[in-house]
């Protein structure tokens, strides 16, 4: 036996050993000594993704180790290979394992997109949620492709892929959302014909669904859990970026209606989730700037909600420390975007006038809400 099978051996041996950091070392290792000879080590990899299930987590992060760092001519030889073992393997998996197979097939699917898009976009229809779950991160991961061919092929596919926005599954709209987000931020050419279609899907996720709403027993307290959270945080994190986006491009915020897109924000000023409220704060401070007009006639309808996150959390024998620092950090977030506001003009809306003008006299929040 060679020095570097029995190194590659004990890497694979190392893949049952209770410590977590030598687990992912030896995944790491062994995926990095197989593009050495892949014609002797990857077989043995595929073997244990198709068939030991307590392996296949750490086989699918040595694989993509394999496909990321191999040369472009190897992953050419090897993809076919690969394809096929690596959706088997993530239709029936739990979501870690999932995205590692799919950050696989993204890298192949790069190797050749003429080939591997259309095989990708013939399973958006795939009855198997998991397998639709699969596709869209793929995608998602294919957006580091650079080159200018490669878009012209994702092109016409790209819409389609991001349609499953609308998909029955929790899990797929929420991918499929993180897909939008990751499409904007590194191709922003490819959907900007395209927003007129795709904001509608994306506005839908920001409601909250109460039907995704359970109530939990801990103990002697009940603990509400919003199932739709996620998804709806992925939303308004992408409609976040996308408002700074139309500031960058010219042509987008003529097609976007801008009532709608404030119908969306307004209410994530009164959402559970503090990260949402605080998202919310930076897009109305970004719009007072690119669309000032529309922000001020919305102003009655933003004051409300702005109000109660400056009155604070209200203090009571359960409230704690963290209790007290999140509500102080939420009251700086909406006093940000109060001061924005304030710069739009006065006497455009009486109630939101007042509101500024209690802020000054506070002698809290005085000297800031003048910044």
């Amino acid at each position: 036996m060679s020095p570097q099978s029995e190194i590659f051996n004990y890497a694979i041996d190392q893949f049952t050993s209770e410590e977590e950091q030598i687990r992912a070392a030896a995944a790491f290792a062994a995926g990095n000594i197989a593009i050495g000879n892949l014609h002797q080590f990857l077989p043995i990899i595929v073997k244990m993704v198709q068939s030991d299930q307590k392996k296949r987590l750490l086989s699918l992060y040595a694989l993509k180790e394999v496909v990321t760092h191999c040369s472009h001519g190897q992953l050419e030889s090897v993809a076919e290979t690969l394809w096929v073992p690596l959706f088997e393997n993530s239709e029936n998996a739990e979501e870690t394992t999932r995205n590692v197979a799919a950050a696989c097939l993204g890298k192949l699917a790069t190797t050749h997109p003429a080939k591997y898009l259309p095989q990708l976009h013939a399973r958006i229809k795939d009855s198997n949620p998991a397998a639709r779950a699969t596709v869209v991160s793929a995608i998602r991961y294919t957006f580091a492709e650079t080159v200018q061919s490669y878009d012209e092929l994702l092109s016409p596919l790209l819409v389609d892929f991001l349609s499953l926005m609308m998909d029955e599954d929790l899990t797929v709209r929420r991918l499929a959302i993180s897909a939008l987000n990751s499409a904007a931020r590194t191709k922003p050419h490819l959907i900007r014909d395209h927003l007129n279609a795709l904001l509608p899907h994306l506005y839908k996720e920001t409601t909250i669904n109460p039907d995704l709403i359970r109530v939990v027993q801990m103990g002697p307290w009940q603990h509400k859990v919003d199932d739709g959270l996620e998804a709806r945080k992925t939303a308004y994190e992408t409609i976040s970026f996308l408002s700074p986006l139309f500031l960058q491009l010219d042509t987008c915020l003529p097609k976007l209606d801008l009532h709608e897109f404030f119908s969306r924000v307004l209410p994530g000023l009164a959402d559970d989730s503090d990260e949402i409220k605080v998202m919310s704060h930076m897009m109305l401070f970004r719009l007072s700037q690119v669309a000032p007009s529309a922000v001020a006639q919305r102003l009655d309808e933003a004051t409300p909600q702005l109000q109660a996150t400056m009155k604070g959390v209200t203090v009571n024998k359960d409230t704690v420390k963290q209790d007290l620092e999140r509500s102080a950090e939420l009251q700086r977030s909406a006093l940000r975007a109060v001061a924005a506001l304030s710069k739009i003009g006065t006497g455009i809306s009486p109630r939101f006038d007042q509101f500024v003008e209690e802020l000054k006299r506070n002698p809290t929040w005085g000297l800031s809400s003048k910044s």
